[in-house]
Parts: structure tokens; sequence; C-alpha cells
């Protein structure tokens, strides 16, 4: 675990290169919208219940309902910063 960023569930091993994901949280969603940044630089923007900095991690959902990623489990020591939306 010290190594890991985050786990992806996806919908696909293949998925698609050349989908651009939305970064609006679209239609009735549950838990707070949130802007994930990692310390590597990348962002992501979804949906969590239970987003707590004190424990591991947490589960984001993200904003784009076509996303390849059904959920994604982010370890919080690789996140930089957490930002409400």
């Amino acid at each position: 675990m010290k190594d890991l960023k985050a786990v992806f569930f996806v919908r696909d091993f293949n998925g698609n290169r050349g989908y651009q994901e939305s970064q609006a949280v679209e239609g009735q969603r549950h838990g707070r919208r949130l802007e994930v940044t990692f310390r590597d630089g990348e962002k992501l923007v979804g949906t969590s219940e239970a987003y707590n900095p004190q424990k591991l991690g947490f589960f984001l959902f993200p904003a784009d309902g076509k996303s390849n990623n059904s959920r994604i489990f982010i370890v919080n020591k690789s996140v930089q910063k957490v930002k409400f939306l």
C-alpha cells in the first residue's frame, strides 16, 4: 500500500483512449462533490460519501457517468489536495 495511488474499478479493460471525460457532475449523485488533486498533478472530479483524510482512503465515483471507471478507491497519502465543489 505504501506505493499505491489508487485502485480503478473499470467497466471494460480495453477502455477508450480517445474519450475525454467530463469534469461536471451530472444528474443526481449521492455524496459530496469533490475535486481530488494527486501529488503527481493528476486531477479527478466526482462524488464521495465517505471522504475522511484520517482514514486509509475513500471511494470516488467519477463525475462523468460515461467514464470507463465505475468507482475509484483513492489512497489518502497519494492526495495533495481535496476541494469541495
